[in-house]
């Protein structure tokens, strides 16, 4: 089983501009651990309007995931990625995604700006959402979307732009944006 078959068994619709807790419980749940968004809001006591009114970086949005874990104490680690890293080239990236499609045991939540994503000079902002798959023929990756009412359930990029688009600088943090890994421990 692959992860775009984990990632189909579950389904959700973020609330109103908190896609960065909606891919956390997506993902945790994807991983066999049944979460809602409202079990990260009360174990983490993270502030509503910390979410609502600023948004989250990456590096809140990790945090977030990393004392979800520990407080709910499940088996799992957390680790991010940002991609101005020097080592996260785009040829990092497509082995990182090879690998992580046929491994179940972890989720990769992407952080990326939606108007290089979606190729629209219309959309604008950061946005959280989940690897479902890739197909290296075409180049392409499936993301889960945690907002399928605005983007639709699952859509396809090449992968050059999720990449271009997980570059992409977080004026809010002046960091680029990048990815959190969800991984079940091995024990």
């Amino acid at each position: 089983m692959k992860d775009f078959d984990n990632i189909q068994m579950t389904e959700f619709q973020q609330p109103i501009r908190c896609c960065n807790v909606t891919a956390l419980a997506y993902a945790t749940t994807a991983l066999g651990f049944p979460t809602t968004v409202d079990d990260i809001f009360y174990a983490t006591r993270l502030p509503i309007a910390s979410v609502l009114d600023d948004g989250m970086t990456l590096a809140e949005t990790y945090d977030t995931c990393v004392k979800y874990v520990e407080n709910a104490n499940l088996p799992l680690t957390v680790s991010v990625e940002y991609f101005d890293s020097p080592s996260m080239t785009m040829e990092k990236f497509v082995a990182s995604v090879e690998k992580a499609v046929s491994d179940t045991n972890d989720i990769h939540i992407f952080n990326f700006n939606t108007k290089i994503a979606h190729n629209n000079p219309n959309l604008e902002g950061g946005h959280f959402s989940l690897l479902a798959d890739y197909d290296p023929n075409a180049k392409e990756i499936t993301i889960a979307d945690t907002n399928p009412k605005r983007y639709t359930r699952f859509w396809k990029c090449p992968i050059d732009l999720m990449y271009k688009a997980c570059v992409d600088k977080d004026s809010a943090c002046d960091r680029s944006r990048g990815m959190i890994v969800v991984r079940k421990n091995s024990n």
